[in-house]
């Protein structure tokens, strides 16, 4: 028996930032479901592979996956769930961000057997957030944040950003200290990486904007 951990992408998401270069961006409703229905086939035409197989893990990513209703979300399981036998206590993660869920959503995703949720934070400080050209504000991040405790999901994960524009690293660990007294079950930390083509790459090339000395200079 062969075990998986499979990978679902979102391409979808309000704004595209500043620093991404991720396969990702704006979109219509009409257009989230006609991907949700394909994404859906395809799954399906896996079955014939899938007898040999036990999932032990699914990770669904971006873009930002929580742009989907609840329902389009719960059409993706059904079709993973009647392709693939997916483990009891099989971990399944779904990325979001602070501001695009509400409880009924949430609510949801409960019902479509996630339970595991990744937040894409990437700053306590809302300069730094704007820098980074995010939909969101940290307080937005702890209101999103309390709402999926109340709802129960009791492993969360938050994602931060360091080597920021402007950011020291007294900011670095205030942040850190900021989510450890949240108590969330794990956070994730990236460095920064300038990638060619993006908004914030040509703001630091233009001299618009500078980067810590040390990450300046790995990255240009």
């Amino acid at each position: 028996m062969r075990l998986l951990e499979l990978y679902i992408h979102i391409p979808f998401c309000k704004k595209k930032c500043k620093y991404c270069d991720f396969l990702s961006g704006p979109s219509t409703a009409d257009e989230r479901e006609s991907y949700v229905k394909s994404l859906c086939q395809d799954i399906r035409s896996y079955a014939h592979l899938a007898e040999a197989c036990r999932v032990i893990s699914i990770f669904v990513g971006g873009g930002t996956p929580s742009t989907l209703t609840a329902f389009q979300m719960q059409q993706i399981f059904s079709a993973v769930r009647d392709t693939f036998v997916v483990e009891e206590n099989a971990e399944i993660t779904v990325e979001m961000n602070p501001g695009t869920v509400d409880r009924e959503k949430l609510s949801g995703y409960k019902k479509c057997g996630i339970n595991r949720l990744s937040i894409g934070l990437q700053s306590t400080k809302n300069r730094e957030l704007q820098i980074l050209g995010r939909i969101h504000t940290y307080e937005e991040f702890l209101n999103t944040y309390s709402l999926t405790r109340q709802v129960g999901f009791n492993n969360i994960n938050a994602v931060l950003i360091i080597g920021l524009p402007k950011q020291t690293i007294a900011d670095v660990e205030n942040s850190v200290n900021e989510l450890v007294n949240l108590k969330l079950e794990h956070i994730s930390v990236y460095s920064l990486i300038l990638e060619e083509g993006t908004m914030l790459e040509e703001l630091v090339r233009s001299g618009k904007l500078k980067l810590p000395e040390d990450k300046e200079e790995r990255n240009m």
